[in-house]
């Protein structure tokens, strides 16, 4: 075999994984989330397809150049990556059920996949004409796939994601010219220009075909100002002011100018124009995001510490308050650099560069957990707003600034008579009492006397002390409530005020009532047992905050006519139903249309690399959460996990092919079995190890995941080459096939473990996950 097709088949990869990613990022702007999750795994039914596809065509392709074909399933991969992203960037889709979306629904979904697909149908030709040597292969398809993760976030960070996408179709050119035999090389070359050049040069034109010009929720007003891609996310600032959500409906001023920046055309931040004189900003002395400020105003200031502080209203505020010190810590570096420190750096009143100010870059909980910092305030403002307005499109994430854990660190970091405040809509807040409950509960607090709820329409201001409520500093809270028009929802020792449930809470059956039952139940674990939804309190293992449907209805949402456009929830579910389907099909269509009918014995090969394709991806999902903590950052958790993993399991590959034929069977057991003990042994240990280096410089963390990960990747290379070298020994037909079934279970995998995983928790997913490559070492026992 040729060096340049291995090569080739590794620039294939990493132009798959590169264009996944990206495809992501894409939808993230053009739909919501929920929809790009579904979006984003039924397209990735386009690996399996192909080899299905492939499988279905081995008698008709048998005479065909094996290099041939692969050079042209390459360029076929490369036109599909241009006129899919290309579609995609103006293809928008809304939450309303309506004949138009649902056939937008579907294109996007046909035109996602067709990239996978056709990149798929490279590998899985390779993979069933070159089995001979199917470790170095597999090596070289994992080893890209790193590589191409490596270098992601820099190419996010400089191209953007169209960009990056654009990049992976011309890997899949350089594909198709190592692929190509001599004689078609220079046609090759051409097709490559056409493609791709040309497209390229329209683009720095006015064209600009692969500019994202479809957006959710429609077109912002304004002008845009700026906007720049990173790897987690798009930044755009226009031209038009941002609302006032929580302003005191007494205030009679007029409020600041400020301009509206969205976070992938969905949550959203104000910039407020400064002057560098806060005195001009004491309209945020009325803001209900504010109210707790109220109570540690004084003479001699206060410090505070800021968690997302976006474009600097809840900072400002601090300073209005009389702040001597304000940590913010902002995990978005375009926010910070880009806009507050270069573009916007004026037009704020060169607020980031305060000297009573200091702005980190990281994520705020792992902030929290290395500080040794005490505050007198810790504020949160609706971070994550956008889970609740895009109508439970977060059901799907996991939040740990959200989790018991977190806040007992936010009360362990609070000085004697610090405070935590934090706002939220009223519609998902309830579960904040139960995590305050369960944060005081484990230091051998009363809840009861630490809270306080301030509640304007539709926001709602939760504030807990580390001490007691004093009848003081009650008092003032009434009397600044009452002041700015707001309702104290609860206090320690008044009684319950007249309120009038938001419409939203009506609708799902909720009401104001319930915070003020929950904090005063005299048996909270019934209370939250009887409850309609699920709001006992989150954890760092099952962190899904915005995750409250029972188990019991959650099949309920999974059909029916707006399956495709209900909550995070049922496209979870609508995923399941849709996997099922495409599955039976990818069983089903080889034996009624691929020729003769494979031998008996099919089912547990097929089996085996379906275990092994779902076992890998419950532990990944399950291990990559966990490692958010640690290395504190969402990029570098999935960059140095994806990486680590990966480049381990192409080591895997390469050394299993030193194996001699006759131990194959017994090795790949072996590595098996040792796979699964390390799923159940992560489940008892890698939180404790998180905790134990957390304060650790980053470096160290970073080399201690990837010291971590990588033997883990070895063991989880071996399985599927040994079983493609035993397979192709008796039955050399399923081999595509085989393939196919894996990248098949590998979306039911990451899927089955976002539902484990939100009911039970992550430590249940990577006992899963081991009971998975358990049944895969079985399979292997009884058919090889």
């Amino acid at each position: 075999m040729k060096k340049t097709t291995l090569l080739a088949i590794a620039a294939t990869s990493g132009a798959l994984l590169m264009t996944e990613l990206a495809l992501t990022r894409i939808f993230s702007v053009t739909m919501f989330y929920h929809f790009a999750f579904l979006a984003i795994s039924i397209a990735l039914f386009g690996l399996s397809a192909s080899g299905v596809f492939v499988y279905v065509m081995r008698k008709r392709w048998a005479d065909k150049d094996t290099a041939q074909l692969l050079c042209i399933a390459a360029l076929a991969h490369m036109t599909a990556t241009v006129i899919a992203l290309a579609c995609l960037v103006r293809i928008g889709v809304s939450l309303v059920y309506t004949p138009d979306n649902l056939i937008r629904m579907i294109a996007i979904y046909l035109l996602a996949a067709a990239p996978f697909f056709a990149g798929g149908a490279v590998l899985s030709i390779a993979f069933s004409r070159l089995t001979a040597r199917i470790n170095a292969l597999y090596a070289s398809d994992l080893l890209g796939a790193a590589l191409g993760c490596l270098a992601l976030v820099p190419l996010m960070n400089w191209l953007g994601a169209p960009g990056v996408v654009l990049t992976a179709a011309a890997l899949s050119a350089i594909a198709a010219f190592c692929f190509a035999p001599l004689r078609l090389r220079r046609w090759t070359v051409r097709a490559a220009l056409l493609v791709i050049g040309v497209p390229l040069l329209t683009q720095y034109g006015e064209l600009g075909p692969f500019d994202v010009t479809a957006i959710k929720g429609g077109d912002r007003e304004g002008q845009l100002l700026f906007s720049k891609w990173n790897s987690f996310s798009r930044v755009g600032v226009y031209n038009y002011p941002h609302a006032d959500w929580s302003l005191s409906p007494k205030f009679k001023g007029k409020p600041g100018a400020s301009l509206f920046m969205d976070i992938d055309a969905s949550a959203s931040t104000p910039i407020l124009k400064g002057s560098g004189d806060v005195k001009d900003a004491a309209y945020l002395r009325h803001e209900l995001t504010a109210i707790g400020y109220h109570l540690v105003e004084r003479p001699e200031g206060f410090s505070a510490l800021v968690i997302g502080p976006g474009g600097g209203r809840d900072v400002l505020s601090a300073l209005v308050f009389g702040a001597k010190h304000v940590d913010g810590v902002e995990i978005n570096p375009i926010i910070v650099r880009d806009v507050m420190l270069d573009r916007f750096r004026e037009y704020s009143g060169n607020l980031y560069t305060d000297p009573r100010v200091a702005v980190h870059v990281e994520d705020g909980r792992s902030f929290v957990r290395r500080s040794a910092q005490r505050y007198d305030v810790i504020q949160a403002s609706l971070v994550d707003t956008w889970a609740a307005t895009a109508a439970g499109a977060y059901t799907l994430t996991e939040n740990s600034l959200y989790t018991a854990e977190a806040f007992g660190e936010y009360l362990d970091h609070l000085t004697p008579q610090g405070l935590l405040t934090m706002t939220r809509w009223a519609v998902d807040g309830l579960r904040l009492v139960s995590l305050a409950q369960a944060a005081c509960e484990q230091r051998g607090l009363d809840a009861a006397q630490h809270l306080a709820l301030v509640q304007h329409n539709t926001v709602m201001t939760f504030i807990l002390k580390r001490s007691p409520f004093t009848p003081q500093e009650v008092q003032r809270l009434q009397r600044a409530a009452g002041e700015l028009g707001f309702t104290l929802l609860y206090a320690p020792g008044l009684p319950a005020p007249a309120v009038k449930d938001p419409p939203e809470m009506k609708t799902i059956l909720a009401s104001l009532g319930d915070y003020r039952a929950l904090i005063l139940a005299p048996d909270r674990a019934r209370f939250l047992a009887d409850y309609r939804y699920d709001v006992s309190a989150t954890t760092d293992d099952k962190p899904f905050f915005f995750h409250v449907t029972r188990l019991r209805d959650q099949f309920q949402v999974a059909f029916g006519r707006h399956m495709l456009f209900g909550n995070g929830l049922s496209a979870l579910m609508s995923l399941f139903a849709i996997s099922a389907a495409l599955v039976l099909l990818f069983i089903v269509l080889p034996l009624v249309i691929g020729g003769e009918r494979p031998r008996r014995g099919w089912a547990g090969w097929i089996a085996y690399f379906a275990a092994l394709g779902a076992g890998f991806m419950l532990l990944e999902v399950a291990v990559l959460q966990r490692f958010v903590l640690l290395l504190g950052h969402p990029v570098y958790s999935l960059t140095v996990t994806l990486f680590s993993l990966l480049l381990g399991t192409g080591l895997g590959s390469l050394l299993s092919r030193r194996v001699p034929a006759e131990s194959v069977k017994r090795v790949t057991l072996v590595a098996l079995i040792a796979a699964a003990a390390v799923g159940v042994l992560a489940a008892f240990v890698l939180a404790r190890i998180v905790d134990f280096a957390i304060a650790w410089p980053l470096a160290a963390r970073l080399a201690l995941a990837a010291a971590l990960l990588i033997p883990v990747g070895v063991l989880l290379g071996v399985g599927l080459p040994g079983g493609m070298r035993l397979l192709d020994r008796s039955r050399p037909e399923l081999v595509a096939w085989g393939w196919g079934m894996n990248g098949a279970f590998s979306v039911i995998g990451a899927t089955a473990a976002i539902f484990i995983a939100m009911n039970w928790g992550f430590s249940v997913t990577l006992f899963a996950g081991a009971l998975t490559y358990l049944l895969a070492a079985a399979c292997l026992k009884l058919r090889a």
